[in-house]
């Protein structure tokens, strides 16, 4: 656009820049006459117009008109393949409506143009704008879209493009923050329990375990009905899985993968993924079961605690009953049943055994002496309210 063009085109949009309203385009339709019908597929050409009953009734009818006609001429130059010039053409909208709708609309529209060639960067900087600037602008949830599909450009391993024509480097988890940034700014859309599944996929193809784990939690939480939802419990169960390195060490997460396996089953019976849940909870419950196994052979063999390893034995049957290693713990009970001394090992043949917990008998409690209440405090005779204490 020349600077003569570019000035007129300024000067009309300031006369009309008070024209606040609500600006929809519309996409001419072809009727067949034969049938009736309009022709499916048909594209025709676009325009801007005001939505009726969205004029500010202090603003004189008509004023409007100048700044369609400039919307109208951006558009085309946009559809005609000139995406220079229409960016430009709708940064001149914006700087002359400051404040108003149009303004809103030139920075949603030159977000789109951006991001068809590939400057994601600018695009998000457009969109922050338009955030901040115009938060009741009816148009909300395009921008929320856009935002949505630059982080999925990104996250499919697009290059930003500086300038629209230079190819940079790709940077697939960037993504995540924008998928972030468009929950916040709509915790409650469409897009939100997608953009967090998406998340937690990226997530977990680059190893981000923080932030899949927090994404998969707040699907869970969040949006239980998301039909995203029996694929996060999945993920999150063998998440959950993977934390416990074995029997040998701490079984909170495997008692909660198997929490998850239970709820996946029981929540979404007919899911293709509920099918395994039984054999992982199978697999899940030995190692759990087997970790007081564990504890009770280490009682019997290396601490001669017959008692503490019959309860931690017995805790094993309870949590699997049909594991092998309740089994095990079956076989450990009738050892110590039949013989309440644990076989000798080198160590105690040599430095002898470790020595057995006494176990306490008498349960009546110790008496006291008579200058003694029961809670073992020396008594005092009472004193009268009116006694002045001496020394």
């Amino acid at each position: 656009m020349n600077p003569l063009a570019k000035s007129i085109l300024c000067t009309a949009l300031l006369l009309g820049a008070h024209a606040q309203a609500e600006f929809v385009r519309t996409t001419d339709t072809k009727l067949d006459q034969s049938t009736g019908a309009f022709v499916e597929g048909y594209k025709g050409a676009a325009s801007w117009k005001v939505k009726p009953g969205t004029i500010c009734d202090v603003v004189p009818q008509g004023r409007e008109d100048i700044v369609v006609a400039a919307m109208n001429a951006a558009s085309r130059e946009a559809d005609s393949g000139d995406i220079g010039t229409a960016i430009k053409s709708w940064a001149t909208i914006g700087e002359a409506n400051k404040g108003f709708e149009a303004e809103a609309v030139s920075l949603l529209e030159r977000a789109k143009l951006l991001t068809a060639r590939g400057q994601f960067e600018n695009a998000t900087e457009l969109i922050d704008d338009l955030f901040s600037r115009h938060s009741s602008y009816p148009g909300f949830q395009q921008a929320v879209q856009v935002q949505f599909e630059i982080a999925n450009h990104l996250a499919e391993g697009e290059r930003r493009y500086l300038g629209g024509w230079f190819p940079w480097f790709r940077d697939q988890e960037s993504s995540i923050s924008i998928w972030q940034k468009t929950i916040r700014l709509a915790p409650n859309g469409p897009l939100a329990d997608e953009c967090l599944i998406r998340t937690a996929r990226l997530a977990k193809e680059r190893g981000l375990i923080p932030q899949l784990t927090e994404a998969l939690e707040r699907i869970v939480s969040d949006f239980p009905a998301s039909k995203y939802s029996a694929e996060a419990i999945e993920m999150l169960a063998n998440l959950r899985a993977k934390d416990s390195m074995g029997p040998d060490w701490d079984q909170a997460t495997t008692l909660e993968a198997i929490d998850h396996w239970r709820a996946l089953a029981e929540k979404f019976p007919k899911d293709a993924r509920s099918s395994q849940a039984a054999a992982q909870i199978a697999i899940l419950r030995d190692r759990a079961a087997r970790a007081r196994l564990q504890l009770a052979k280490f009682y019997w063999y290396n601490r001669n605690n017959p008692e503490a390893a019959k309860l931690m034995a017995n805790a094993c049957r309870n949590i699997s009953p049909e594991s092998t290693a309740a089994k095990d713990a079956e076989v450990m009970l009738a050892e110590i049943q039949k013989n309440p001394d644990p076989p000798k090992s080198i160590a105690d043949r040599l430095l002898g055994t470790y020595p057995r917990p006494r176990i306490g008998t008498d349960v009546k409690p110790a008496a006291v002496g008579d200058d003694l209440d029961s809670l073992g405090f020396k008594k005092e005779p009472a004193k009268s309210a009116t006694e002045t204490e001496r020394r």
